[in-house]
């Protein structure tokens, strides 16, 4: 907990989310007032004699207790009113002003965010698909009848396969099949040119064109 005196009368303390771990304290705690809470109110306003010689003085105390950002709490308290009260409402402004920073950068890194997902689109017209083994990729394109060209590609990364099918100049109702005949053998991940970018740096490509078909020709030999 850390202490302030604002003057003789007013004192602001700012309690961290540790410190009322430490007390085994809830938010709820605090402010439904309950004994464990009223018992921590009180405990603060006796130790602040001991941090900054806050005495207190008159019969009455105006507390306000604002939750800030992580987790923690600012409590406010004076003996001396109405004047007390501004200086409350002062200090917590000053107190409040690093939560205001802190949510300004959570907001523009959601805002980052937002742009990457916007960046990254996923393309309906490619897709991937992951192997534990090479003998489920096979297995997966000799289910795909002799007949039908694929334009696709064969990707190894550590020990899982990647298998990059394309659309092309296949029908919707046929890519879509091909791609549902994937999902006995292997799992359907979205594709993004991110994604692409990735494995291509960070795996090996092992068959560059046409791996559908090479494949195909070779489990069915």
């Amino acid at each position: 907990m850390k202490y302030k005196k604002i003057n003789d009368a007013t004192v602001q303390c700012i309690i961290s989310e540790e410190d009322m771990q430490e007390y085994g304290l809830t938010l709820s705690d605090i402010f439904e007032r309950n004994e464990k809470g009223e018992g921590f109110l009180r405990d603060i306003i006796e130790r602040a004699h001991d941090e900054v010689g806050y005495t207190i003085s008159g019969d009455s105390i105006a507390m306000q207790i604002t939750p800030l950002k992580d987790k923690g709490l600012a409590v406010t308290f004076t003996n001396e009113s109405p004047a007390g009260f501004r200086d409350i409402l002062q200090h917590l402004k000053e107190a409040l002003q690093g939560v205001s920073a802190e949510i300004s950068r959570q907001e523009e890194e959601e805002r980052q965010a937002r742009k990457q997902e916007q960046l990254e689109e996923f393309d309906e017209n490619r897709r991937m698909f992951v192997f534990a083994t090479l003998h489920q990729v096979m297995q997966y394109t000799a289910s795909i009848p002799s007949g039908v060209s694929v334009k696709s590609h064969l990707y190894k990364e550590s020990e899982t396969y990647y298998l990059v099918v394309e659309k092309n100049r296949l029908s919707h109702k046929l890519f879509n099949k091909i791609s549902a005949q994937a999902v006995e053998f292997g799992n359907l991940i979205a594709v993004s040119e991110e994604r692409m970018q990735y494995l291509k740096e960070h795996g090996e490509c092992l068959i560059a064109d046409r791996a559908v078909s090479r494949l195909r020709r070779i489990y069915t030999a």
